[in-house]
């Protein structure tokens, strides 16, 4: 089962069906357009990329092969050259390609994790922050925990904070599907998100980071608790409540912590992890494009081709009846 999901992968990559609409693609795309008209459709683009992303080749190398597959594309007069590949692939307007039948509810599982933008000792991104070069890119995901799909996806520069971004992965998530609960690690940890998942009423596991201790921890959840009884503005109030909500999950965690994981599943929070190791396993962890925008289009691409991969997957295990856990 899983020698046909990779042989899947080949015919889906060397698929010329999806050239039959050439000329109609190319001239919507010209439509209104000032300046030189595009001669080859985004289709084309995304095939010869996704050769690129999936043999981690080079964009000249890549331009010799195309040389040699234009005899089967009968609709490509001449090949582009490599120039042409790298400005297409910043003009690409990408989104989320989701592989997975309509869901009423889901589970999602998040994380976040970095991209290297050097390669060989050489950076890549020439983009400038406080006078320090950006080392990597992060990848946000969250992830069904049921079909393995990345169902929201964010790629942020190294300085952005994993919790800032929970909010959201669970709103692009909810596109697929009422999100019922989230399982996020420590990074995710704040009074902000444990209120939004209150709000949304989403069953929220967020592993709480040990900023208090014991008596310590009592006596603050007792303190705020009075604070809230004694204030008189509302804006007060609902602020206490988002930290007091955090520390009674704080403590929660820390009277006990199997209780707390059980409570939550949060053992089933390595399917995020899980969705890295393959998307490392399968593209490395390098980007190669050079300008945040590039590079958004390539990460979005690469995780494209492996949510459209783990369905061949999940698929031909569900043909023969196999459990994937």
């Amino acid at each position: 089962v899983y020698n046909n999901g990779l042989i899947k992968r080949g015919e889906i990559l060397l698929d010329f069906d999806i050239f039959k609409n050439w000329e109609k693609e190319v001239s919507a795309m010209n439509k209104n357009k000032v300046g030189a008209r595009y001669q080859y459709p985004d289709s084309f683009i995304l095939f010869l990329l996704r050769l690129k992303i999936m043999f981690q080749i080079d964009y000249r190398t890549l331009q010799g092969i195309e040389n040699k597959l234009i005899v089967f594309i009968p609709q490509a007069k001449k090949s582009a050259n490599y120039s042409t590949l790298q400005r297409r692939l910043k003009k690409l307007k990408l989104n989320l390609e989701i592989y997975q039948e309509e869901q009423i509810q889901q589970e999602i599982a998040g994380d976040a994790s970095g991209l290297k933008t050097s390669n060989r000792g050489e950076y890549r991104m020439s983009k400038y922050r406080n006078g320090v070069k950006k080392r990597y890119v992060k990848l946000h995901i969250a992830v069904n925990i049921k079909t393995r799909q990345v169902v929201s996806n964010i790629i942020t520069g190294d300085e952005v904070s994993d919790n800032t971004q929970l909010k959201k992965l669970i709103k692009e998530a909810e596109r697929s599907g009422k999100v019922v609960k989230g399982l996020f690690d420590s990074g995710y940890d704040s009074k902000e998100n444990y209120w939004f998942l209150k709000e949304r009423n989403i069953l929220g596991g967020i592993k709480p980071r040990a900023t208090l201790r014991g008596e310590r921890l009592t006596e603050e959840i007792t303190n705020v608790k009075r604070e809230i009884q004694r204030s008189k503005k509302s804006k007060k109030i609902i602020e206490l409540e988002k930290r007091l909500l955090r520390l009674k999950e704080m403590k929660e965690y820390q009277s006990n912590e199997k209780k707390w994981k059980s409570k939550y599943g949060y053992g089933l929070r390595w399917r995020s992890e899980g969705r890295y190791s393959v998307f490392k396993r399968l593209f490395g962890e390098n980007v190669f494009s050079k300008g945040m925008g590039s590079i958004k289009n390539e990460v979005q691409l690469k995780v494209n081709l492996m949510n459209q991969f783990t369905s061949f997957l999940i698929k031909a295990y569900k043909t023969n009846n196999i459990d994937t856990g």
